[in-house]
């Protein structure tokens, strides 16, 4: 594998520069309405003004002091169970009706910001963003990309459908989607259905 890898941490994926600010542009819009939205619920609803969702502590203080809602604890850098407003907390703490609009407006900035994060990534000189995948990066045996050696690119393997529309094919050439739904699933049956056909014969067959 590591000639074809190598030709496509070469290659990269041409960018649409102008694509690309009109998402950047569309997707702050968003974000400052959500940012607005969230500040008149904290404001108006709870009676806590001047909120920075950015800021776990102040997060911490609102859901769980303020509010009261049940402590949502995670294993620390330390081994120490302490308490979280982390993607899995929100989503637990949406389940009760007086947190779930702020927790949903939380989840949807935080989307949002790792979305633009990716698009404010430094794409090279060219015009294209690369990305350094390690043939040996899991213990599955699935890649695993990263920025590359000259800081530039990030990782190309999760990008969301609502960002690949900044992405274009090169002149001549066409982008395919060769994933098929539940082809590991349909595989295995396959594999299972010979195998059982070929050990019991005819008459499983007919069965």
């Amino acid at each position: 594998l590591q000639a074809p890898v190598l030709e496509m941490n070469l290659r990269g994926l041409l960018v649409n520069k102008r694509r690309k600010a009109k998402v950047i542009a569309e997707m702050q819009g968003k974000l400052r309405r959500l940012e607005e939205q969230l500040d008149a619920l904290i404001r108006e609803g709870i009676g806590v003004p001047n909120l920075n969702w950015r800021s776990p502590k102040q997060l911490k203080e609102l859901l769980y002091d303020v509010m009261k809602l049940p402590v949502q604890k995670k294993r620390n850098a330390n081994g120490i169970y302490a308490p979280t407003t982390d993607e899995k907390a929100l989503e637990k703490l949406s389940q009760y009706f007086i947190a779930e609009p702020i927790c949903n407006h939380l989840l949807a900035l935080r989307s949002l910001g790792k979305s633009l994060g990716f698009l404010s990534t430094n794409i090279d000189s060219d015009g294209r963003m690369r990305t350094q995948f390690n043939i040996a990066g899991t213990v599955t045996g699935r890649f695993a990309s990263a920025v590359t050696d000259f800081g530039t690119g990030t990782n190309l393997q999760n990008v969301t459908e609502s960002l690949r529309s900044i992405f274009v094919a090169d002149p001549g050439m066409k982008f395919c989607n060769l994933d098929l739904e539940q082809g590991d699933s349909r595989n295995v049956g396959a594999l299972c259905w010979n195998y059982l056909v070929e050990e019991f014969g005819e008459a499983f067959a007919g069965a």
